[in-house]
């Protein structure tokens, strides 16, 4: 019963959404399927089902059929109310929606979210708005870190620290995953140091493991995660500031970690601080196609050795 009413009041919506003018009681029951039986239970079907459109917000009007007999009602549903008016998205806008995507590449909703950004590029005549974007390094976990923070579980995996080349287990309460400077961080308490840690999630080697342990130590609701952040720059010392082009609405792992924008007919400029060029290399060097160097030199150097080094290990290869 549920489903044959849910079907007639489908059926109702399109009809009334696609008439250009209103529709009688009579030639609505002429043209939904599930109107049957007497006059009075067609009327009682209809008046229910109209009740239920109009309180999921959907506007079914009533107005006269006739301009010269106002006293004959239809009922119609004006599609320039109710259906999303088309969308324009400026070249920003399109780079946080495609930001907004690339957050989810890892979860259960990634599919969802590459179909919502390819409904948008289908309405967008210029296919130069189309932003590509690989948001940060290691983000291959953040699934996984934000399934046991939420869950409140222990994680294990094996990581190599910073100037080091031993692979250490690790037993972490996860508290927090944090993108920094275009790189993924997980936050939390170390077990085996008995203190807070951060760890670089591309530096993860293998698998990262959710265990069946609850938390030992949870995190403190007073913790705050930008003195973590500030520590890291004012111990990084001096702040350099890359001037880089980058083509319209390209490169959007770097626009979003730039200070200010200077947009041009062929580029645009970006201001990006930074404190070590690891910061920087990784993702200039992948979207070197749409982007230029011009300054410091050394990160030009930098960014062009690791490219050099790339072609010559795929020429190498073949």
């Amino acid at each position: 019963m549920a489903r044959a009413r849910t079907e007639r009041m489908l059926n109702l919506l399109f009809v009334l959404l696609n008439s250009t003018t209103p529709l009688t009681t009579k030639q609505i029951r002429e043209r939904v399927p599930g109107y049957v039986g007497s006059n009075e239970a067609v009327e009682r079907m209809f008046e229910r089902d109209k009740a239920a459109l109009r309180d999921l917000a959907i506007p079914v009007e009533t107005k006269p059929v006739d301009l010269f007999h106002d006293d004959v009602l239809g009922y119609r549903i004006d599609r320039s109310i109710w259906l999303m008016p088309e969308i324009s998205l400026t070249s920003e806008e399109r780079t946080y929606l495609s930001l907004a995507a690339s957050a989810w590449q890892c979860a259960q909703l990634s599919a969802a979210a590459r179909q919502a950004v390819s409904s948008v590029d289908a309405r967008e005549q210029d296919s130069a708005l189309s932003v590509p974007v690989s948001l940060a390094k290691g983000r291959r976990h953040i699934s996984e870190i934000l399934s046991a923070i939420a869950n409140g579980k222990t994680v294990t995996f094996d990581y190599v620290g910073l100037n080091q080349s031993d692979v250490v287990r690790r037993t972490i309460d996860p508290w927090r995953a944090l993108l920094h400077s275009g790189h993924w961080y997980l936050i939390g308490f170390d077990q085996e140091k008995g203190e807070v840690r951060t760890f670089r999630t591309d530096r993860i080697v293998g698998d990262l493991n959710e265990t069946k342990h609850d938390v030992l130590e949870p995190m403190p609701a007073d913790f705050d995660l930008t003195s973590v952040t500030s520590s890291w720059e004012s111990s990084d010392g001096e702040v350099t500031i890359a001037t880089v082009l980058v083509r319209p609405g390209r490169a959007a792992s770097l626009r979003v970690l730039a200070t200010s924008c200077v947009v041009g007919d062929d580029w645009d400029e970006l201001k990006i601080p930074y404190h070590h060029e690891s910061q920087l290399v990784g993702l200039i060097a992948s979207s070197c196609d749409v982007t230029r160097i011009e300054s410091p030199d050394s990160l030009h150097k930098s960014v062009s050795r690791v490219i050099s080094t790339t072609l010559s290990v795929h020429n190498n290869g073949k």
